[in-house]
């Protein structure tokens, strides 16, 4: 009865640690999978981190914009995501 509840805290826990990170995987998985399959997302990933830094507007954009494309088809993220994603490396 426990064990489901710690696996359910803990991730939880995990994913609001992770915020910023998570943020950019998420922008690059997405890049991968709807825009260029070759896209080499650790590398994608650390280029938005870099460019984000200490930059509280940057990390709501790419929040934003991460928020935009978790959420939508591939299709749907070209006609909906552009403002929010449009200008992160």
């Amino acid at each position: 009865m426990f064990r489901p509840v710690t696996v359910t805290v803990l991730i939880s826990l995990a994913s609001l640690l992770g915020g910023c990170s998570n943020n950019a995987d998420t922008i690059c998985d997405r890049r991968k999978e709807c825009v260029n399959d070759r896209t080499n997302t650790g590398a994608c990933a650390n280029d938005i981190s870099a460019w984000q830094k200490d930059n509280k507007d940057r990390e709501a954009r790419a929040a934003e914009c991460a928020d935009c494309v978790s959420s939508r088809s591939c299709a749907e993220i070209f006609s909906h995501c552009i403002d929010d994603c449009l200008g992160i490396p």
